[in-house]
């Protein structure tokens, strides 16, 4: 027996300037956070990009993609199979405990008066349904993005393993499927589908299915070329954001309807190469950083930020959710979750992870 298992280097740096990203959202949100400080013109691109936290769930989203499809890949090589039971127990173990112990607090605080979650608000973040209809409430409308995962992940091994060959062509299909349906959503809008939707998001998931797929021929062909790698990647992003805001200002950003801007099919693949250049390029400054012990262990944690940073990002003018103090609080308690709910179940979940190698006749 053999344990297979897949570390990349920077992938918790990676997660952690993603939730990073999404915390400044959504204290920009509600407290302003860079409004003293976007009023200098030249600066305005770079706060613009610090507080896109759909930027920063995007980054999530591709590493995320990525990240299964090569743990797929890797017991596909290993065994000749995939094994549908450990794939949604891993699934489980990894997403379930922590969320629904969150979920389970904010039922304690209800009935104590303190949240006031509505009966189908609750519906919706039960049943990983939330980016039908995330405009609930505040508390939990972050969990869209967790929702649209979760569903991704539901179809995405029955793909893989009985599309067969045709799985890279259904790939690239739901990839080129977005951007017509964000064109369609602008001529004929729906209640129930928006920005926040599988819809319209499930391309940047894709993406990082499309990057393990072609792995090794990516990397074939950027191997020689990574400064040119890490530079068209970040000033694409930087481009698409400095376009938004001079689209906005002269009511033209209706050209970016069907690829989006920072969280959009073009970014998507920016982030992925940048993804790309993390993991496998050269050991350089940007390398160091991403994996330097602090900066790993806040991505260690991403997931139990995620959840919990909303109820102290609320905008209610009380101790417990103004800043700084709130971040404090956020870190604490995802310290909390991590190491008393998540990291348990992790190592259960490993278990799972368990394959027979291949055997050749």
């Amino acid at each position: 027996m053999i344990k297979e298992k897949i570390k990349y280097p920077s992938i918790n740096g990676l997660r952690a300037v993603s939730i990073i990203l999404i915390l400044f959202h959504h204290l920009s949100f509600q407290e302003n956070l860079f409004s003293e400080i976007s009023k200098v013109k030249w600066i305005l691109p770079l706060t613009s990009l610090l507080q896109d936290g759909h930027f920063g769930v995007n980054i999530f989203f591709v590493i995320s993609g990525f990240l299964i499809t090569s743990l797929m890949l890797n017991e596909e090589n290993s065994t000749n199979s995939i094994s549908l039971r450990n794939f949604y127990i891993r699934r489980t173990l990894r997403i379930f405990p922590a969320y629904y112990f969150l979920l389970f607090v904010y039922f304690i605080l209800q009935l104590f008066h303190i949240v006031n979650i509505s009966n189908s608000s609750w519906v919706t973040a039960v049943t990983f349904t939330k980016y039908f209809n995330w405009k609930l409430d505040w508390i939990t409308a972050h969990l869209w993005s967790l929702s649209i995962e979760e569903h991704f992940y539901f179809f995405w091994p029955l793909i893989f393993i009985y599309a067969g060959l045709f799985r890279k062509k259904i790939v690239v299909g739901l990839i080129l499927m977005v951007p017509i349906i964000r064109v369609a959503l602008f001529f004929h809008p729906l209640n129930w589908m928006d920005d926040l939707s599988i819809f319209t998001r499930i391309d940047s998931i894709a993406t990082g299915c499309l990057f393990a797929l072609y792995k090794d021929e990516i990397l074939e062909k950027i191997q020689n070329k990574w400064k040119k790698v890490f530079w068209f990647s970040v000033i694409t992003i930087f481009s698409l954001t400095i376009l938004r805001i001079i689209m906005i200002k002269i009511n033209f950003d209706f050209i970016f309807i069907p690829l989006g801007t920072t969280h959009g099919t073009i970014a998507n693949f920016a982030i992925g190469f940048l993804m790309m250049y993390s993991i496998f390029g050269p050991r350089n400054i940007w390398f160091n950083f991403l994996n330097l012990k602090v900066i790993n262990y806040i991505g260690l944690l991403s997931y139990s930020i995620y959840l919990w940073q909303q109820i102290f990002i609320s905008g209610a003018n009380n101790f417990g959710t103004s800043s700084p103090q709130n971040l404090l609080f956020i870190l604490i308690i995802a310290m909390s979750s991590y190491h008393l709910i998540e990291k348990p179940f992790l190592k259960l979940k490993t278990k799972f992870t368990v394959l027979k190698p291949k055997v050749n006749h």
